[in-house]
């Protein structure tokens, strides 16, 4: 055995190589085994960038190194629109763009996707008003997930007009399911964002009364705030108290707790600390990303986390940069744990 592999072989060697690892792929060394903490694709960006095109969006996160990518609007246009992320339309798009967004996509290790949403009431019952032809659109946007095989597909649960979530809770159910056999044939999973139904409680047991294997959740790590079990413990404080940011965390890492191995894919972002606006540079400290991460390794967690983060087109580069870095030092220093 050379010096060289002997040197590589010591104790203060082996913490180097576990340190000096792409942090996306932060492991712990055992023996002389390398076991993951986090995946490969544990860090990604969504394509939600307005005034960049579709093919600009991939381009930036692929130069950032990024190894998840999460495409938006699946029934949009590549090149965007006033007041619309860019996107594509899987029904409507040339064979030459579906070639070039496969080539696009291949050099990332996981492909995701958002499900429309905006305006559509695909949880209205059956004859309902627009029903019919929101019911389309996701269908659109399913066929679209498996074309590019991604691997999670967000949805957005949404209120039925008029309904409580009671009364709209077979429906819920019922579409689901529905969409997760889809899902499961092509591959891929359904992830139901959190932030509706209005408590804690009511989001995790509709996805384990769902009881489907292709059927998870997204921990969007801004949309707890009008829980009523968050609203119950932050009455009275104001909203940049240090106990009301505490309470805000603890109500993500009991939703990650709860949900298990249901939760297969985060949103992650920053959150103003006086307003609680969402979606973010990181730049606050206000989501205790630590705190989540130390939870999501208890799992263990296997999915990724995408950031979503708002901004102008000349400020997203610098924004997703600095969030990856403050990521990648915090993952870093939960897998040392």
């Amino acid at each position: 055995m050379t010096g060289g592999i002997q040197r590589a072989l010591q104790p203060a060697s082996r913490r180097w190589f576990v340190h000096s690892m792409p942090v996306g792929v932060a492991a712990l060394w055992c023996g002389q085994r390398v076991v993951p903490c986090f995946p490969d694709h544990l860090l990604g960006a969504n394509t939600a960038i307005e005034g960049y095109t579709l093919w600009g969006a991939i381009d930036l996160i692929r130069r950032l190194r990024f190894r998840t990518l999460e495409l938006q609007n699946l029934v949009g246009q590549p090149e965007g629109r006033p007041g619309q992320f860019p996107g594509f339309n899987f029904r409507n798009c040339s064979a030459t763009t579906r070639r070039r967004l496969l080539a696009e996509l291949a050099s990332f290790s996981r492909v995701t996707v958002h499900l429309p949403y905006t305006g559509l009431e695909y949880f209205a019952p059956d004859r309902s008003k627009g029903a019919e032809a929101a019911l389309n659109v996701i269908i659109q946007a399913l066929e679209a997930a498996a074309f590019v095989q991604a691997k999670v597909a967000v949805l957005h649960a949404k209120p039925a007009p008029g309904l409580s979530f009671q009364q709209s809770r077979s429906v819920l159910i019922d579409r689901l399911r529905r969409w997760g056999d889809f899902a499961r044939q092509q591959g891929f999973v359904i992830a139901v964002e959190t932030g509706y139904p209005p408590s804690v409680a009511e989001f995790v047991e509709l996805i384990k009364e769902v009881d489907h294997p292709a059927v998870g959740a997204t921990l969007d790590v801004g949309h707890q705030a009008r829980y009523v079990e968050l609203q119950q413990r932050v009455k009275g404080l104001a909203p940049s108290s240090p106990d009301a940011i505490r309470a805000y965390n603890d109500v993500n890492t009991e939703l990650v707790r709860a949900l298990g191995d249901k939760l297969v894919h985060l949103h992650v972002h920053d959150i103003e600390p006086s307003t609680w606006r969402e979606h973010q540079p990181l730049r606050y400290g206000f989501v205790d990303y630590p705190r989540l991460l130390a939870v999501l390794r208890e799992l263990p967690y296997s999915g990724s986390m995408v950031l979503e983060i708002a901004g102008s087109p000349l400020e997203m580069p610098r924004y997703l940069r600095e969030a990856k870095r403050k990521l990648e030092g915090y993952v870093a220093a939960a897998c040392k744990r």
